[in-house]
């Protein structure tokens, strides 16, 4: 009876405990109240992600400018601010040195550029001496072989007219005897007349050689008048003259190089021609002495084959073999000392073309000296005139007209000169990042500006450069300088002025994507909370997969379609709604559901 009473008492005190669970659960825990709750709609957008910094404006670069030679200031063209094109000429100093030198430089090119010319002439002359001292010693070498050759036979002759005359003479040695006379002497009078021939064939030669030198330097002169002539006409230097493609000019200069070159082989020509002609008339007079020597040989030893064979007779035919030895010996003399003269002209000839030779590379190294000379005279000159090398602005002049240009000097310790240039059109942007920021850059990123002093004014650049190193660290911040270009800036923006640069380091076209306070995190897990489809329902807690996260909305890549409505977080202030709330319908004790109620 006691223990069915217990039952019964237990059992009422369950039912009770459940009661007022029940009713203290729900006074605790009211369903969170869809009214209050901010909603966000998932549509298809841009997500992109940045990261900004506040740096300041730059130049890109500056310039100094100086004259490369020194001198009085002779006009300055331009005023700082202006801006100035690249190749425009912006001041000059006094010039007159440097004209007066720049002639006189020209003058001296232009007389070494004649004397190289005669050293040219002079070694075609001297290389003509040695070919005609070569061939003089061939030429001598064969007339010595012929004259030898005669001086043997003269011996011969002078052997035989002794044995004659010891044999003694026939008639019919007489009546030959008589003949051979005869002959000898046709041969007399056929070698002198071959001698007036070749002593006169030497005089027309002689006088053909004159007038023709004459032709060659009237040539010679007229075409090199006619190609200076050209030239003064073109108004060209010699130099330039020589160069020109003007058909006028190079026709005139080949016409004088061709005059120049025909009086060289002419005079070898003429020369070769003279020297044959003496060889004739060398020849003629040998073969008249021979002929007249072939006489008295023959007459001798007609005499001696006549004559009984006397002592005397004997002697004087031995006599006559040796006046033709002593001949032959004579001759052998002469030759040699004939051979050795020859031998001494080609060495004097070797060495006037050695000489002529040496002339010409000293005419040629004077001429590229005085080209030298020149060029810098012109160099000098032109440096008296100072010209923009950029196209930029007039930031600083360190002169005015009347002082010496070197004497001071404008511009900063970064660019200094007697006219300093900047390139305002080259603006530049340097900015530090935090070591956070600075791995999401990149060269090439595209940035966008604005400045503190300009207000409503943006600009467009791009990153430059990111320094590898880092600048001094703030407290505990390190950051890293980045170079913008700063590109279609408005025309206010000066080098100094403040700017705040943000680059977008990543960026996703038309995705899915919902605005990121929508979202919450546990663990590597993101979850939204779908918007309730009735009043004092809860919402559903749903898991979905994300892309980009960027500045403000985030892309959304699975559980959720375009459309769907999600709850944003709520942001109280007190700790306990947040808790009271459990968004997605969970329970105390529930796991996740409890967990994350502080992230909503």
């Amino acid at each position: 009876m006691f223990r069915r009473r217990n039952i019964i008492l237990n059992s009422v005190l369950i039912v009770a405990l459940g009661a007022i669970g029940f009713f203290g659960w729900h006074t605790l825990y009211p369903p969170a109240v869809a009214a209050s709750e901010r909603t966000a709609t998932v549509s298809v957008q841009n997500v992109s992600t940045s990261v900004s910094a506040t740096g300041s404006v730059q130049t890109s670069s500056d310039v100094g400018l100086n004259f490369g030679t020194s001198g009085i200031v002779r006009s300055i063209n331009v005023a700082v601010g202006d801006n100035v094109r690249k190749g425009q000429l912006l001041a000059t100093v006094d010039d007159r040195a440097a004209q007066l030198a720049a002639l006189q430089a020209q003058a001296s090119e232009k007389s070494s550029e004649v004397s190289v010319a005669n050293a040219k002439v002079g070694v075609q002359n001297a290389t003509v001496g040695v070919q005609n001292a070569q061939l003089a010693i061939t030429q001598g070498a064969q007339n010595s072989q012929t004259t030898l050759a005669n001086d043997d036979q003269a011996i011969i002759n002078a052997q035989n007219a002794l044995a004659k005359l010891q044999a003694g003479p026939t008639a019919a040695t007489l009546a030959q005897q008589a003949q051979q006379v005869v002959v000898q002497n046709q041969a007399i009078n056929t070698a002198d007349a071959a001698l007036t021939n070749a002593q006169t064939a030497y005089m027309q030669t002689q006088t053909t050689i004159a007038l023709n030198l004459v032709s060659y330097n009237t040539s010679v002169d007229r075409t090199s008048t006619d190609y200076n002539a050209k030239c003064t006409t073109q108004g060209l230097n010699a130099t330039d003259c020589a160069a020109s493609t003007l058909s006028s000019v190079q026709t005139a200069y080949r016409a004088w190089q061709d005059a120049l070159q025909a009086k060289v082989v002419g005079l070898a020509k003429d020369a070769q021609s003279l020297a044959n002609a003496q060889t004739s008339v060398d020849n003629a007079s040998r073969g008249l002495l021979s002929a007249r020597q072939a006489l008295d040989t023959l007459k001798a030893q007609q005499a001696v084959a006549n004559q009984p064979a006397a002592q005397v007779d004997i002697d004087t035919a031995n006599a006559g073999i040796t006046t033709a030895q002593r001949a032959k010996d004579n001759a052998a003399v002469l030759a040699n000392q004939q051979a050795e003269q020859v031998a001494r002209s080609l060495t004097t000839a070797q060495g006037s073309l050695t000489t002529a030779q040496g002339s010409s590379i000293n005419a040629q190294e004077s001429l590229v000296l005085a080209k030298a000379t020149l060029a810098n005279a012109q160099t000098n000159l032109a440096n008296t005139r100072l010209y923009s090398p950029v196209s930029a602005t007039v930031a600083a002049i360190a002169n005015e007209v009347g002082v010496n240009a070197g004497s001071t000097a404008a511009g900063s310790s970064g660019a200094t000169g007697f006219i300093v240039l900047t390139n305002l059109s080259g603006l530049q942007v340097k900015a530090s990042f935090a070591e956070a920021d600075i791995v999401s850059l990149k060269a090439g990123q595209a940035a966008t500006f604005t400045f503190d002093a300009i207000a409503n004014a943006t600009a467009q650049g791009t990153v430059l450069s990111i320094a590898p190193l880092s600048n001094s660290s703030s407290g505990s911040v390190t950051t890293y300088t980045v170079t913008f270009s700063l590109d279609s800036a408005p025309a206010e923006v000066k080098p100094g002025m403040t700017a705040q640069a943000t680059v977008v380091t990543a960026n996703a076209q038309a995705v899915l994507a919902v605005t990121s306070s929508a979202l919450t995190q546990r663990g590597g897990t993101y979850f939204v909370t779908m918007k309730p489809t009735k009043v004092g329902v809860a919402g559903v807690r749903k898991a979905v997969t994300v892309g980009l996260k960027g500045d403000s909305a985030t892309e959304i890549t699975s559980g959720l379609k375009a459309g769907d409505q999600v709850v944003l977080r709520t942001t109280t202030s007190s700790s306990s709604a947040a808790n009271n709330g459990f968004p997605g319908g969970g329970v105390p004790g529930a796991g996740f559901a409890g967990a994350a109620r502080g992230n909503g």
